[in-house]
């Protein structure tokens, strides 16, 4: 894990960093994938590369349970790759959050989805679903009175 990681920094290809990425990804190796890609994109890949790098990073975050550093990544692909996020982008990283624990990241993430795609059936479905989930007094329900989506 370390060596790869070494590799990586001794020169290897944004492509490489890439398929590394991948594989630690796949292997539940969190710290690992967000470190390959990190290393990817600092290499200047091309942008098919730089996409991918990206989406790994993403989904490295959310499923590791960085609520905040997943939360940021999603608004900075909001806005540097604006035709490549789609809604249902939005709604795999709140399933991830959501899945790692962290119910009040995961209606961010709806949040954020909804600001650009307001009328997509998927994140209204999903923010209905998370409106009807949550525990009293918990975070998740707390993020959506903050949020506006229930009263207080």
């Amino acid at each position: 894990m370390i060596a790869s990681i070494l590799l990586i920094a001794c020169g290897e290809s944004a492509r490489d960093a890439l398929e590394q990425a991948r594989k630690s990804l796949a292997e539940t190796a969190y710290p690992e994938a967000i470190a390959s890609a990190d290393a990817g994109l600092s290499r200047s890949p091309d942008k098919a590369t730089g996409w991918g790098l990206e989406l790994v990073k993403l989904e490295a975050l959310a499923r590791s349970g960085s609520a905040d550093a997943a939360v940021a990544q999603l608004a900075k692909l909001g806005t540097e790759w604006p035709d490549q996020m789609k809604a249902d982008q939005y709604v795999a990283t709140a399933d991830q959050l959501r899945a790692a624990g962290q119910g009040a990241a995961a209606v961010q993430a709806l949040d954020q989805g909804l600001k650009r795609f307001p009328q997509d059936q998927a994140l209204l479905a999903q923010i209905e679903r998370a409106k009807k989930a949550p525990a009293p007094g918990s975070d998740e329900l707390k993020m959506l009175e903050t949020l506006g989506y229930i009263d207080k």
